[in-house]
């Protein structure tokens, strides 16, 4: 299976992307983007925040990692939302 961006980070950031000004400057999706690419290519273990993610706030990087993780676990569905059932699915397994 190919590997998908966090969208739903990216989605969360959609809204703050409009009140950007300046053409000088990356729109947050921009920053955001570059974040995820950014975080994909770590190595394994590797928990430095990369310097493409700098625009990003506390909280949006941290709604990035959290939308990688749960698409790592497959929990998001093909738009890219969380879906729970998919979750459940995987708690109520048994070994």
């Amino acid at each position: 299976m190919p590997a998908r961006r966090p969208r739903t980070a990216l989605t969360l950031l959609r809204a703050a992307t409009l009140a950007a000004c300046g053409s000088d400057k990356p729109s947050l999706d921009q920053i955001a983007h570059n974040c995820a690419k950014a975080v994909e290519a770590r190595t394994e273990g590797d928990k430095t925040r990369p310097a493409a993610c700098n625009g990003l706030s506390d909280d949006d990087y941290t709604a990035l990692l959290a939308s990688k993780a749960m698409d790592d676990l497959g929990w998001l569905d093909d738009n890219g939302d969380f879906d729970p059932n998919r979750m459940l699915s995987d708690v109520q397994e048994t070994p």
